[in-house]
Protein backbone atom coordinates (compact mmCIF):
# COMPACT_ATOMS: atom_id res chain seq x y z
CA UNK A 1 0.00 0.00 0.00
CA UNK A 2 1.20 3.77 -0.84
CA UNK A 3 1.37 6.21 0.96
CA UNK A 4 -1.90 8.38 1.39
CA UNK A 5 -4.58 5.09 0.70
CA UNK A 6 -7.03 4.55 2.26
CA UNK A 7 -7.87 0.91 4.76
CA UNK A 8 -11.07 -0.22 6.14
CA UNK A 9 -10.98 0.73 9.83
CA UNK A 10 -11.69 -3.29 11.12
CA UNK A 11 -8.25 -3.79 9.39
CA UNK A 12 -6.44 -2.44 12.28
CA UNK A 13 -8.77 -1.23 15.19
CA UNK A 14 -7.93 2.24 16.00
CA UNK A 15 -7.20 2.31 19.40
CA UNK A 16 -4.34 -0.26 18.84
CA UNK A 17 -2.40 2.71 16.52
CA UNK A 18 -1.38 4.13 19.57
CA UNK A 19 0.10 1.48 21.22
CA UNK A 20 2.20 -0.16 18.15
CA UNK A 21 3.52 3.16 17.71
CA UNK A 22 1.73 3.19 14.00
CA UNK A 23 1.06 7.31 12.95
CA UNK A 24 -3.04 7.34 12.32
CA UNK A 25 -4.80 10.30 10.33
CA UNK A 26 -8.34 10.67 10.82
CA UNK A 27 -10.65 10.25 7.62
CA UNK A 28 -13.02 12.36 8.79
CA UNK A 29 -16.40 12.26 10.98
CA UNK A 30 -18.17 8.65 11.02
CA UNK A 31 -15.28 8.06 8.46
CA UNK A 32 -15.22 3.82 8.19
CA UNK A 33 -12.13 4.39 7.03
CA UNK A 34 -8.13 5.67 7.79
CA UNK A 35 -5.09 6.65 6.54
CA UNK A 36 -1.67 4.65 7.15
CA UNK A 37 1.59 6.54 5.87
CA UNK A 38 2.78 2.76 7.24
CA UNK A 39 0.94 -0.23 4.98
CA UNK A 40 -2.23 -2.03 5.21
CA UNK A 41 -2.97 -4.83 7.08
CA UNK A 42 -5.17 -7.88 6.87
CA UNK A 43 -4.44 -10.27 9.74
CA UNK A 44 -6.60 -13.88 10.44
CA UNK A 45 -9.12 -13.29 13.84
CA UNK A 46 -7.12 -15.85 15.29
CA UNK A 47 -4.51 -13.53 15.79
CA UNK A 48 -5.12 -11.64 19.79
CA UNK A 49 -3.46 -8.17 20.01
CA UNK A 50 -1.41 -7.83 23.12
CA UNK A 51 -0.12 -4.41 24.10
CA UNK A 52 3.39 -3.65 25.31
CA UNK A 53 3.92 -3.08 29.11
CA UNK A 54 5.62 -4.13 32.07
CA UNK A 55 4.95 -7.07 34.33
CA UNK A 56 6.31 -9.10 37.39
CA UNK A 57 7.84 -11.98 35.92
CA UNK A 58 8.22 -14.81 37.79
CA UNK A 59 6.21 -15.41 41.60
CA UNK A 60 6.87 -14.66 44.92
CA UNK A 61 8.39 -16.89 47.30
CA UNK A 62 5.01 -17.31 48.84
CA UNK A 63 3.33 -18.46 46.25
CA UNK A 64 2.25 -22.54 46.64
CA UNK A 65 3.61 -24.77 44.15
CA UNK A 66 6.49 -22.59 42.93
CA UNK A 67 10.09 -23.57 41.96
CA UNK A 68 13.10 -22.08 42.87
CA UNK A 69 14.02 -20.68 39.44
CA UNK A 70 10.93 -18.71 39.23
CA UNK A 71 12.93 -15.90 41.36
CA UNK A 72 14.30 -13.52 42.14
CA UNK A 73 11.11 -12.08 40.35
CA UNK A 74 11.98 -9.17 38.14
CA UNK A 75 9.93 -6.14 36.45
CA UNK A 76 9.69 -7.05 32.62
CA UNK A 77 9.49 -4.97 29.62
CA UNK A 78 7.39 -5.96 26.50
CA UNK A 79 8.26 -2.31 24.98
CA UNK A 80 6.32 -3.49 21.35
CA UNK A 81 2.80 -4.61 20.87
CA UNK A 82 2.60 -7.54 18.88
CA UNK A 83 0.23 -10.42 18.00
CA UNK A 84 -0.32 -14.04 19.06
CA UNK A 85 -1.93 -16.52 18.09
CA UNK A 86 -4.78 -17.40 20.31
CA UNK A 87 -4.67 -21.06 19.76
CA UNK A 88 -1.20 -23.94 19.77
CA UNK A 89 -0.34 -24.71 15.88
CA UNK A 90 -2.77 -27.30 14.60
CA UNK A 91 -1.94 -30.67 13.23
CA UNK A 92 -3.71 -29.31 9.78
CA UNK A 93 -2.15 -26.06 9.88
CA UNK A 94 1.82 -27.86 10.77
CA UNK A 95 0.85 -30.15 7.75
CA UNK A 96 -0.71 -27.59 5.22
CA UNK A 97 2.83 -25.31 5.59
CA UNK A 98 5.68 -27.96 6.51
CA UNK A 99 4.35 -31.19 4.68
CA UNK A 100 4.39 -33.49 7.43
CA UNK A 101 2.67 -34.13 10.76
CA UNK A 102 5.03 -35.43 13.91
CA UNK A 103 2.60 -35.89 16.09
CA UNK A 104 1.87 -39.44 17.86
CA UNK A 105 -1.92 -38.98 17.69
CA UNK A 106 -4.27 -39.86 15.21
CA UNK A 107 -4.82 -36.90 12.60
CA UNK A 108 -7.17 -34.62 13.75
CA UNK A 109 -7.18 -30.82 12.07
CA UNK A 110 -8.00 -28.64 15.09
CA UNK A 111 -5.63 -30.94 17.49
CA UNK A 112 -2.43 -29.51 18.62
CA UNK A 113 0.33 -30.69 16.76
CA UNK A 114 2.75 -32.03 19.06
CA UNK A 115 6.38 -34.02 18.67
CA UNK A 116 7.58 -30.82 17.27
CA UNK A 117 11.37 -30.19 18.20
CA UNK A 118 12.58 -26.34 18.92
CA UNK A 119 14.70 -26.13 15.32
CA UNK A 120 10.88 -27.15 13.59
CA UNK A 121 9.38 -24.80 15.52
CA UNK A 122 11.91 -22.02 14.03
CA UNK A 123 11.31 -23.37 10.87
CA UNK A 124 7.53 -23.62 10.93
CA UNK A 125 7.45 -19.83 11.82
CA UNK A 126 10.37 -18.65 8.93
CA UNK A 127 7.93 -20.93 6.54
CA UNK A 128 5.05 -18.97 7.69
CA UNK A 129 6.91 -15.18 7.25
CA UNK A 130 8.02 -16.33 3.85
CA UNK A 131 4.34 -17.25 2.96
CA UNK A 132 2.61 -13.89 4.54
CA UNK A 133 5.72 -11.79 2.44
CA UNK A 134 5.00 -13.25 -0.87
CA UNK A 135 1.49 -13.00 -0.17
CA UNK A 136 1.93 -9.66 0.66
CA UNK A 137 0.17 -10.49 4.26
CA UNK A 138 3.02 -9.49 6.52
CA UNK A 139 2.99 -6.24 7.95
CA UNK A 140 6.24 -3.73 7.63
CA UNK A 141 8.41 -4.49 10.32
CA UNK A 142 7.16 -7.73 11.77
CA UNK A 143 7.95 -11.81 11.54
CA UNK A 144 5.92 -14.90 12.71
CA UNK A 145 8.48 -16.45 15.14
CA UNK A 146 7.98 -17.83 18.66
CA UNK A 147 7.50 -15.78 21.75
CA UNK A 148 10.41 -15.06 24.11
CA UNK A 149 9.78 -16.38 27.69
CA UNK A 150 8.97 -13.09 28.84
CA UNK A 151 6.41 -12.28 25.90
CA UNK A 152 4.76 -15.32 26.56
CA UNK A 153 4.19 -15.35 30.28
CA UNK A 154 3.27 -11.82 29.75
CA UNK A 155 0.40 -12.99 27.60
CA UNK A 156 -0.40 -15.43 29.63
CA UNK A 157 -1.11 -13.60 32.59
CA UNK A 158 -2.81 -11.24 30.29
CA UNK A 159 -2.67 -7.97 33.14
CA UNK A 160 -3.27 -10.29 36.06
CA UNK A 161 -0.75 -10.90 39.15
CA UNK A 162 -2.07 -14.48 40.53
CA UNK A 163 -0.87 -17.65 40.05
CA UNK A 164 -3.39 -18.36 36.89
CA UNK A 165 -4.89 -16.14 34.28
CA UNK A 166 -7.59 -16.16 36.44
CA UNK A 167 -6.30 -15.87 40.01
CA UNK A 168 -4.98 -18.09 42.23
CA UNK A 169 -6.19 -21.34 43.01
CA UNK A 170 -6.64 -24.46 41.33
CA UNK A 171 -10.26 -24.99 41.69
CA UNK A 172 -11.35 -23.24 38.37
CA UNK A 173 -8.24 -24.80 36.49
CA UNK A 174 -10.18 -27.03 34.33
CA UNK A 175 -12.65 -24.47 33.32
CA UNK A 176 -8.98 -23.22 31.61
CA UNK A 177 -7.00 -25.94 30.89
CA UNK A 178 -6.03 -29.42 30.26
CA UNK A 179 -4.18 -31.16 33.14
CA UNK A 180 -3.78 -34.05 35.15
CA UNK A 181 -7.90 -32.98 36.79
CA UNK A 182 -9.41 -33.35 33.23
CA UNK A 183 -7.36 -34.66 30.93
CA UNK A 184 -6.52 -38.08 29.41
CA UNK A 185 -3.75 -39.35 27.07
CA UNK A 186 -3.55 -37.38 24.75
CA UNK A 187 -3.93 -33.85 23.95
CA UNK A 188 -7.60 -31.79 23.57
CA UNK A 189 -8.43 -30.02 20.12
CA UNK A 190 -8.02 -26.43 20.67
CA UNK A 191 -9.96 -23.68 21.92
CA UNK A 192 -12.30 -26.06 23.62
CA UNK A 193 -12.23 -24.11 27.09
CA UNK A 194 -12.24 -20.83 28.14
CA UNK A 195 -9.87 -17.99 27.56
CA UNK A 196 -7.78 -16.23 29.40
CA UNK A 197 -8.53 -12.03 29.74
CA UNK A 198 -6.68 -11.39 26.17
CA UNK A 199 -8.62 -14.28 24.58
CA UNK A 200 -6.00 -16.76 24.41
CA UNK A 201 -7.15 -20.30 25.02
CA UNK A 202 -5.07 -23.23 26.37
CA UNK A 203 -2.01 -21.10 27.83
CA UNK A 204 -2.69 -23.33 30.86
CA UNK A 205 -2.27 -27.22 30.13
CA UNK A 206 -2.81 -28.89 26.93
CA UNK A 207 0.82 -28.66 25.68
CA UNK A 208 4.01 -27.43 26.78
CA UNK A 209 4.97 -24.44 23.92
CA UNK A 210 8.47 -23.96 22.61
CA UNK A 211 9.86 -20.00 23.32
CA UNK A 212 12.70 -18.67 21.66
CA UNK A 213 14.86 -18.01 24.73
CA UNK A 214 17.52 -20.31 26.30
CA UNK A 215 16.93 -21.48 29.53
CA UNK A 216 19.10 -19.50 31.80
CA UNK A 217 18.75 -17.67 35.22
CA UNK A 218 16.49 -14.73 35.49
CA UNK A 219 18.52 -11.73 33.91
CA UNK A 220 18.12 -8.21 35.04
CA UNK A 221 14.32 -7.77 33.04
CA UNK A 222 15.64 -7.94 29.41
CA UNK A 223 13.13 -9.99 27.49
CA UNK A 224 15.29 -12.28 25.71
CA UNK A 225 18.21 -14.44 26.58
CA UNK A 226 20.33 -16.19 23.93
CA UNK A 227 22.77 -17.81 26.27
CA UNK A 228 22.52 -21.94 27.10
CA UNK A 229 21.74 -25.11 25.41
CA UNK A 230 19.06 -25.92 26.87
CA UNK A 231 15.49 -24.24 25.52
CA UNK A 232 12.42 -22.85 27.70
CA UNK A 233 9.02 -24.86 27.26
CA UNK A 234 5.87 -23.38 29.26
CA UNK A 235 2.58 -23.74 30.02
CA UNK A 236 2.20 -27.27 31.23
CA UNK A 237 0.35 -30.03 29.61
CA UNK A 238 -2.37 -32.37 29.92
CA UNK A 239 -1.04 -34.42 32.48
CA UNK A 240 0.56 -32.36 34.47
CA UNK A 241 -0.11 -31.45 38.09
CA UNK A 242 -1.79 -28.17 38.29
CA UNK A 243 1.35 -26.20 39.91
CA UNK A 244 3.24 -27.00 36.93
CA UNK A 245 0.70 -24.58 34.60
CA UNK A 246 0.52 -21.70 36.55
CA UNK A 247 1.79 -19.13 34.43
CA UNK A 248 5.43 -18.58 36.16
CA UNK A 249 6.19 -22.05 36.11
CA UNK A 250 9.35 -22.78 34.09
CA UNK A 251 9.40 -26.63 34.66
CA UNK A 252 10.81 -29.05 32.01
CA UNK A 253 13.47 -26.89 30.11
CA UNK A 254 14.72 -29.32 26.72
CA UNK A 255 17.63 -29.61 24.26
CA UNK A 256 16.51 -27.70 21.27
CA UNK A 257 16.11 -31.42 19.14
CA UNK A 258 13.91 -32.97 21.78
CA UNK A 259 10.98 -34.88 20.70
CA UNK A 260 8.37 -34.70 22.79
CA UNK A 261 5.10 -35.93 23.35
CA UNK A 262 3.69 -32.93 25.78
CA UNK A 263 5.80 -30.15 23.27
CA UNK A 264 4.15 -27.88 20.98
CA UNK A 265 4.07 -24.46 20.16
CA UNK A 266 1.93 -20.90 19.26
CA UNK A 267 3.23 -17.92 16.80
CA UNK A 268 3.69 -14.68 17.42
CA UNK A 269 3.55 -11.84 14.78
CA UNK A 270 6.22 -9.27 16.28
CA UNK A 271 9.29 -7.30 15.53
CA UNK A 272 12.46 -9.86 14.95
CA UNK A 273 14.33 -11.04 17.99
CA UNK A 274 16.82 -8.15 19.15
CA UNK A 275 14.29 -5.16 17.37
CA UNK A 276 11.71 -6.56 20.26
CA UNK A 277 13.89 -5.74 23.39
CA UNK A 278 15.07 -2.32 22.13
Amino acid sequence: MKNGDWSPVHAFPVKKHAEAGLPLYNAGKNSAFFRLSWQDISLPDQLAWIPPGRFQMGSPEDEPGRFMDEGPTLKAVVPHGFWMDRYEVTQKNYLNLMGENPSNTEFSPDMPVNRVTWHEAVEYCMRMTDSKRSAGLLPKGYVYRLPTEAEWEYACRAGTKGAYSYGDSADKLSEYGWWAGNGGDQPEPVGKLKPNPWGLYDMHGNLFEWCADAYVAYPDGSAFSTSGMMKVLRGGAYYCPSNILRSACRAEAQQPDFRWILAGFRVVLAPPLGQAED
